[in-house]
């Protein structure tokens, strides 16, 4: 079976229009409530500019405010985030199951499997938080995130496995095609981050003025929207290549 960014991205979109109402439904509940409750609710985190330039006053002013936020939200964050991982391992289970249960199965089964897949992905997302704060590193990050693009799907479908040899097997079943993986990470995470900005551009622009709920509201809920569209996507790309993988090395 071939495998290119073309043949992965069509995959992706043939699941997302068989199954639209149902991934639909998941999305909604897991990825757009959360995201939209942290929008509207929480401010946003203060952001973290401590430069070489800057005195040891403004450095501690700049950490403090961001530990002030961490301390007032952080734990309404960390429910968020946790709903949205929730969600991407219900729908890895729905495809990578091999009784392809339904959407209460989904869950039961991801249940057990969370604790493994939220240590994971906190694996995996390791080498792009570093690339993001450095920029430095931001292209080896990306090649990274690309050879560890499918731990989520190996470890659906493989559930068995230890957050190790999912990893170990993820890094086996993307050799040779780091490149092609990397564009992929960087398709879906960028693209994401782009696609919401100007509706957070608006909403930050809106609170700033004379402040206009509904229209607020409005601007929150279509970021909302995006960022929910794009994890969605995400995770459709990642069973994608996992599939085609699988069945191009054999192993």
């Amino acid at each position: 079976m071939k495998f290119d960014i073309r043949s992965v991205l069509v995959d992706a979109w043939a699941m997302a229009r068989a199954d639209g109402d149902l991934l639909l439904r998941v999305a909604g509940f897991f990825f757009f409530l959360p995201q939209l409750a942290m929008l509207l609710l929480l401010p946003a985190m203060p952001p973290l500019s401590v430069t070489a330039g800057m005195s040891d006053a403004d450095q501690l002013v700049v950490a403090q405010k961001v530990v002030a936020w961490v301390s007032a939200y952080g734990g309404w964050y960390l429910v968020g985030t946790l709903l949205v991982q929730a969600g991407s391992l219900v729908v890895l289970m729905l495809y990578l199951q091999r009784d392809r249960p339904d959407v209460a199965g989904a869950i039961r089964a991801g249940v057990r499997l969370f604790p493994r897949y939220l240590l994971a992905m906190i694996v995996v997302g390791l080498p792009l938080g570093i690339g993001v704060l450095t920029l430095v590193l931001l292209v080896p990050a990306f090649y990274l995130l690309g050879r560890l693009l499918v731990v989520g799907p190996v470890l659906a479908a493989e559930p068995g496995l230890s957050v190790a040899r999912s990893l170990s097997r993820s890094w086996a079943l993307t050799r040779g095609h780091g490149l092609v993986l990397a564009g992929l990470a960087a398709l879906t995470v960028v693209g994401g981050a782009l696609l919401a900005t100007p509706f957070t551009m608006i909403a930050t622009a809106l609170e700033a003025g004379a402040p206009n709920v509904v229209a607020i509201a409005m601007a929150d809920a279509g970021a909302g929207v995006v960022t929910s569209a794009a994890v969605l996507a995400t995770i459709l790309v990642q069973i994608a290549a996992y599939r085609r993988l699988i069945a191009s090395t054999g192993i």
